[in-house]
């Protein structure tokens, strides 16, 4: 028999539901969210149900989710990684009365006994992943200290006095300095083949290789090109009226938002310099499109392109490229 645990995860604990395989809670728990209680707690519920398999579901959840992952992985024990997408929906189809943890958790571990989400396999740059969602964080919060110091002085034309100008410029400052070492970090812990091949695609450059070996993890999971292109949500959404389907136009956007942050930039970088992406992008725009709907057609090829380098493990050539 198989049983299945459904996780809910926060930052500082995890709520738990076992179900069988008629969908019905066996029971409840809650675990400390660090990967030594999670492991021993696993072990116990393998030690309660020594004949029967116990696979683990969960939703990715920011990086809270990883101390379960850790320890699956350690023990060598199944689980099922649940889009947020599909769990949000099925989490607003059937609540009905107050929204817990415990009714999210039993939610997970059902949508596991249906199927949903993809069997994790262990991921070699969980690292990457964590230093490139942070990198690209305290840009965020760097660019809004930006915003908020010019509002002061330009358009609200109040001046700090000089303490409160001294601890803003030692913020930003603080904020370069830790996106810096963050950066050495992180290109030593994608160091190899891959990493160096990546570099030969027209705008993509040490830190846009390390952030794409972070968020993809290994190619060979997307066993389909359009599997790669949603994730990175760069396919387009699509809307049904009757029997008709119909491209709306617009990006899904789910999947890593990370990735496409990183796919845009590398493809605003190789429209201008390199020659199948400018014929690309300039296609586009003759065709009337926007800035920003031709940089996405340049950003979905590259993709494209980074999976074709990474799985032949050949360097960029702009002929076959060209050809293609």
């Amino acid at each position: 028999m198989a049983f299945y645990l459904g996780f809910d995860v926060c930052k500082s604990k995890l709520d738990v539901s076992l179900v069988n395989e008629q969908g019905i809670e066996q029971w409840y728990d809650i675990v400390p969210n660090s990967a030594e209680d999670i492991a021993s707690f696993l072990l116990t519920v393998q030690g309660n149900y020594p004949d029967d398999e116990v696979i683990s579901v969960v939703e990715s959840t920011a990086t809270y989710h990883y101390n379960l992952l850790e320890a699956t992985s350690a023990l060598m024990l199944p689980c099922r990684l649940l889009n947020p997408i599909v769990t949000k929906q099925q989490i607003k189809s059937t609540i009905r009365g107050k929204k817990t943890d415990r009714t999210d958790a039993l939610i997970i571990a059902r949508l596991g006994l249906r199927g949903e989400g993809r069997l994790y396999t262990f991921e070699p740059y969980m690292a990457a992943k964590a230093l490139v969602r942070s990198m690209q964080k305290l840009g965020q919060l760097e660019g809004t200290l930006s915003r908020h110091s010019s509002h002061l002085t330009t358009q609200v034309r109040v001046r700090p006095s000089e303490t409160a100008t001294e601890l803003l410029v030692g913020v930003r400052s603080s904020i370069v300095d830790a996106r810096k070492q963050l950066y050495r970090e992180l290109t030593t812990s994608t160091q190899g083949e891959t990493y160096d091949l990546l570099q030969s695609i027209p705008g993509v450059g040490p830190y846009i290789a390390a952030s794409l070996i972070g968020e993809l993890q290994t190619m060979e999971r997307f066993e389909k090109a359009g599997r790669l292109v949603a994730y990175a949500g760069l396919d387009l959404r699509v809307k049904q009226s009757g029997h008709t389907l119909n491209s709306t136009g617009h990006l899904t956007k789910r999947g890593s938002s990370y990735l496409r942050r990183s796919l845009f930039i590398a493809a605003n970088v190789a429209r201008q310099h390199d020659p199948y992406f400018r014929s690309l992008y300039d296609k586009k725009r003759n065709e009337g499109k926007s800035y920003t709907t031709a940089t996405i057609a340049v950003a979905r090829k590259l993709l494209l392109i980074v999976r074709a380098v990474w799985l032949s493990k050949k360097a960029y050539d702009v002929e076959v490229a060209m050809r293609g």
